[in-house]
């Protein structure tokens, strides 16, 4: 199995799922791009600077007609997707280890963020919910996502619960996407998330309430990501200020 097949067939869920990779013997940091470690300090706040820019944008403003915690919150929601959707589908469709230590981001850009991996073998894991709830649990959310969510309640003291739910609605909607597109890995992919909302990084995010017509799991987080505070915004499907 090669690891650019795998990142291909992952790139076909939606965006999210999709993880670039650098060409042979390519040094990330010489053509432009940093580890997602990097997104500290100025960085993480220039992402979202960013974030309020485009949201801004959409209603015909700027980035000052977006609160800083709002831009923040929805910035986080992002990046948690973009992390947990490979690293999940990656285990259970194709039983491979994605290192997101390995993940780099292109901070100078015009476009959207968009990752590429230095990862160049393919790692096994077994195809067992147990142990890739375990592996997205210990190298995501309690190292990727924990650091930058460090950063973002330091900086512009948004609340660790909320974002602790952003991270467990992006998984459960990591989950969704993948068991719609695939339909064999619905059942795992929402065991891999009930197994992770266990965990003490993620208890009290959110759970499963039941299932939809198409027989996907429905999520319902505990607190609110703020998008409903944009000019135009609304509620989404598992806010938890929905009745």
């Amino acid at each position: 199995m090669v690891l650019e097949e795998v990142l291909g067939d992952l790139g076909r869920v939606n965006m999210f799922f999709g993880v670039g990779v650098f060409g042979t013997g390519a040094r990330p940091r010489s053509h432009g791009w940093e580890p997602v470690s990097a997104l500290a300090g100025e960085r993480v706040a220039e992402e979202v600077r960013r974030v309020r820019a485009q949201l801004g944008a959409l209603s015909g403003g700027g980035a000052e007609d977006v609160e800083w915690r709002v831009g923040a919150s929805l910035f986080h929601q992002g990046l948690a997707s973009r992390l947990l959707s490979p690293v999940l589908a990656a285990a259970l469709c194709h039983g491979v280890r994605l290192r997101v230590a390995d993940f780099h981001f292109e901070p100078v850009r015009s476009g959207p963020l968009v990752l590429r991996t230095a990862q160049t073998r393919v790692e096994a894991i077994p195809r067992d919910p147990g142990e890739i709830a375990e592996w997205v649990s210990a190298t995501v959310v309690e190292r990727a996502l924990a650091g930058v969510e460090e950063e973002l309640a330091g900086i512009g003291r948004v609340s660790p619960g909320l974002l602790r739910g952003n991270t467990a609605a992006a998984l459960a909607g990591a989950a969704r996407s993948l068991g719609g597109a695939r339909h064999e890995q619905r059942a795992a992919a929402e065991e891999v998330v009930r197994l992770t909302l266990e965990r003490p990084s993620l208890q009290g995010t959110g759970g499963y309430t039941g299932v939809d017509r198409s027989g996907l799991a429905v999520f319902r987080r505990t607190t609110c990501c703020l998008y409903y505070r944009l000019p135009d915004g609304g509620l989404c499907g598992d806010c938890a200020l929905r009745p």
